[in-house]
């Protein structure tokens, strides 16, 4: 970090030096002009006094790589912390960055240049109103504000952060968003389909939303759909869908899978004898595409399709299916230590998650590098360096409409099974092999019995085998204690890392499927290498009825701050229950819950107690064929009730099993 300005004001400094021993930036505070042309060209009129004349907070953050903007007015006693009106940007530090905040909204930039609006469009913007002595904790003020929605809002943070804590609240406020906007139009368009089969719908909205891929191929159906009746509409959508994807190198074998699979447009009355598609078209054009704009490992096709099976009242992982939430797509990426060079490969893509989040990692890896080919090296990413396979084609045509938004639709991704000779032959002469594999494999329901799937020990021992460095898994508990040959064969070619437990209600409302994350060095035996077992118990993601789980708390980033600290200073940090470090040989579980130790250290009648009833709770819902239903003790308590059981009839040990 470095300083321009000279002679600065006492606390101006002390301020400034607060943040360089005590806060994490990677950037430089500056004063005064700014490098960055577009926002000195907003500067150049921010005057206090208002004279149209330039102006400058005390202290200005700029992170180009990142779009971060965070400003800084400081005054040296709190008694100029905010005046009563807020009125007073000369005299008081509120007053003073909410009036220099004020310049960066879209209001007063679309008063000045469209191309100052179009620059600042995604960048992340924050002030800091300080007031007071920064050594001094109890005689200074601090509040931050932040441009969302073009407004300016008071986020209740009353300390300076690091760089990371900002932008990941930033990110939060946009996934909220995105979650919020997703839910409104999936309800929306399941609401315009609901007589239209529900295993249907998935292949449709991939349909439209290729259509309305913003390339010359396809000018002409996104320029002029709304002008068309219902049957040109539907004329068009095939050859639309042709046009784009070969210019995007597709393959025709597999649209042609994508086109026949939409053979059923040009007969089901409702598409035809209504605007529905129209309706939707439009829907998708203003509510959805324009979220793809904002650089996030969200995803946006991921949460439409669980929305679809959820209205058609069918859970994923009854499919086999468990789509992966956001921020544990992106903890993969952070795992490993990711270079530039490297190829992501998913074996059971699905709609692309985790080829999103490789990608956005290896791009912000290109962009805080000194190369001099970034844009080069970026375009080589989208094309070269990410690999996926994926066996369902509705899950594959949606994985193609994702990544095409992404600006990547010639990404390396098959409809192919990954246990096909097919596969063996792409993967034999593909020119940049896998380097990181990331899975979350097909999960064992019981709708699946009648058409088995490999095991995901067998997704995770293949995909090691294929990757030259490392390899994540998610999946089961099961997986990491059942199959000791396998288990024992994949440790006589690869050293298992970490293991991380996570939180049971993971993949509510979806499953409750528990579930933990295994992290592989490939092509080096493990020969009994210590492990790093770890339990994390909370995310500090909260369950709401239409979004599902968010970080509405903004608890993740902390959390996941420790959990990476953990891992890479286990011996710290052991605790012998939430972290173990042992060494493994291959006949050994691969849980924490067979390393860890019991602690009596905190054993008290009252948690005793607490025990006793969580076992009461737990036998009785086992006997009730209960023990997989997500119910309350009230509800609990009434089916009880109904069926006469008493707290002795649960304690029994005659094994026998209520009626229900």
């Amino acid at each position: 970090m470095t300083i321009l300005r000279k002679n600065e004001a006492k606390s101006d400094i002390e301020l400034f030096n607060f943040i360089k021993e005590n806060r994490a930036y990677s950037g430089n505070w500056t004063v005064q002009k700014q490098a960055n042309k577009y926002i000195q060209e907003v500067l150049d009129k921010t005057s206090k006094k208002e004279t149209g004349k330039h102006g400058y907070p005390d202290l200005i953050y700029v992170n180009e790589n990142k779009k971060l903007l965070i400003l800084i007015e400081n005054k040296d006693h709190i008694k100029n912390h905010v005046s009563k009106n807020e009125d007073k940007p000369v005299d008081f530090a509120i007053d003073g960055i909410k009036h220099y905040l004020s310049f960066f909204t879209n209001e007063k930039l679309n008063e000045e240049k469209e191309t100052l609006r179009k620059y600042l469009k995604n960048w992340k913007i924050a002030g800091i109103a300080f007031s007071g002595d920064i050594n001094d904790e109890y005689n200074h003020r601090l509040d931050t504000f932040i441009i969302e929605e073009n407004l300016i809002q008071n986020i209740n943070k009353s300390e300076i952060l690091d760089e990371d804590d900002y932008l990941a609240f930033f990110d939060n406020i946009d996934l909220e968003k995105i979650s919020s906007d997703i839910a409104t139009s999936s309800s929306e368009i399941n609401r315009l389909l609901r007589n239209l089969d529900s295993q249907k719908r998935p292949i449709l909205l991939s349909a439209l939303m290729i259509c309305l891929y913003p390339k010359d191929s396809g000018a002409d159906f996104k320029n002029s759909y709304s002008s068309w009746n219902t049957q040109t509409i539907i004329r068009n959508i095939p050859t639309t869908i042709s046009d784009i994807l070969e210019s995007e190198k597709i393959d025709k074998n597999k649209i042609e899978v994508l086109t026949n699979e939409l053979t059923f447009i040009k007969t089901d009355n409702d598409l035809n004898s209504t605007d529905i598609l129209k309706d939707i078209l439009k829907e998708l054009e203003e509510k959805v595409i324009p979220l793809f704009d904002k650089k996030t490992s969200y995803d946006i096709i991921g949460k439409f399709y669980e929305e679809f099976l959820r209205y058609a009242g069918i859970t994923n992982v009854k499919k086999g299916i468990v789509l992966t939430p956001n921020h544990i797509t992106t903890l993969f990426t952070e795992l490993v230590d990711i270079k530039t060079n490297d190829v992501i490969f998913d074996p059971a893509c699905g709609t692309g998650a985790f080829l999103i989040a490789g990608m956005n990692k290896l791009i912000d890896e290109i962009e805080k590098s000194n190369l001099s080919d970034k844009k080069e090296r970026i375009r080589n990413i989208k094309t070269k360096q990410l690999i996926g396979f994926e066996k369902s084609s509705t899950m594959y045509s949606l994985a193609i409409s994702n990544m095409l938004f992404r600006g990547d639709g010639k990404s390396q991704i098959f409809n192919e099974d990954f246990f096909s000779t097919k596969t063996d032959e792409i993967l034999n002469n593909l020119s940049n092999k896998p380097t990181i594999g990331f899975i979350n494999p097909p999960y064992g329901g019981k709708d699946n019995q009648s058409n088995p799937t490999k095991k995901e020990i067998q997704f995770l021992e293949k995909m090691l085998d294929n990757c030259s460095r490392y390899g994540i898994i998610i999946a089961p508990l099961s997986t990491y204690f059942k199959d000791d040959v396998d288990r024992s064969r994949i440790l006589s070619k690869h050293t298992l890392k970490y293991v991380i437990n996570t939180p049971s209600e993971l993949f509510q409302p979806n499953a409750s499927t528990h579930t933990a994350i295994a992290v592989f060095e490939t092509n080096k035996p493990h020969n009994n290498s210590k492990v790093v077992f770890y339990d994390l118990k909370e995310d500090g993601f909260v369950l709401s009825k239409n979004k599902g789980r968010t970080d509405v708390l903004n608890k993740w980033n902390n959390i996941k701050k420790e959990l990476l600290k953990k891992l890479r200073n286990p011996r710290e940090n052991e605790d012998f229950i939430n972290l173990v470090c042992k060494e493994i040989s291959g006949n050994d579980e691969w849980i924490i819950q067979a390393h860890s130790k019991t602690s009596y250290g905190h054993l008290s009648e009252k948690t005793f107690e607490k025990s006793i009833k969580e076992y009461v709770i737990f036998s009785t819902k086992l006997k009730l064929n209960l023990i997989d239903k997500d119910i309350d003790e009230i509800t609990l308590l009434e089916i009880l009730n109904e069926n006469n059981v008493s707290a002795t009839d649960v304690l029994d040990n005659n094994g026998n099993d209520y009626e229900n």
